[in-house]
Order: C-alpha cells, then sequence, then structure tokens
C-alpha cells in the first residue's frame, strides 16, 4: 500500500469552540490559581487548549472556561491575557 494514512492531533479551543489541529493552538496549565501557556506543551498536569488569539482568552475568561476545563479554580489571569498581548508568536 503506496498510500500511508496519517493522523493529524485534533484539539478544541476553549475560547470559541472550534476544533483545530493541535499546531494551530496553544496548550494551558494550571498553576497556583492561574493559568499559564505552555507552548512546548510539555508542562505536567491537565491541559486546554486555545487558539493564539486574544478574543478567544477573550471567550475563555468571560465563560469561565479555564477553570472549568482546567478543574481549578483560575482567579489569575494577568500572565494569560500579558502573553497573548505580547508574547504570542505566529497566527492562530
Amino acid at each position: 500500500m503506496d498510500d500511508v494514512l496519517t493522523h493529524t492531533p485534533q484539539r478544541t479551543c476553549i475560547g470559541c469552540r472550534k476544533r483545530e489541529p493541535r499546531s494551530a493552538l496553544v496548550r494551558l496549565v494550571a498553576r497556583q490559581h492561574s493559568a499559564v501557556v505552555d507552548p512546548d506543551g510539555v508542562l505536567p498536569g491537565r491541559g486546554a487548549w486555545l487558539h493564539r488569539r486574544r478574543d478567544c482568552l477573550d471567550l475563555a475568561i468571560r465563560s469561565r472556561a479555564c477553570s472549568r476545563h482546567l478543574r481549578t479554580a483560575i482567579t489569575d489571569t494577568s500572565d494569560l491575557e500579558s502573553w497573548f498581548d505580547h508574547g504570542s508568536t505566529g497566527a492562530g
């Protein structure tokens, strides 16, 4: 068989709820009542996926999706907001 089927992992953005290839999203991980961006996808713990767009982050914060998907109370989103405003690379 010459054709090899390749599997592209799919994840759902917790902000807009659209399914995309894993490479189009960034992983979030809970750390002491805040969420941090895990750009390499290697930090331990439960993860949630989000587009690299500020509007998706705003939707996730407004709907409390970060707390729900990470299964812990996320009370500080300042690091996330800063990353999405200044530190993200690439378009999602």
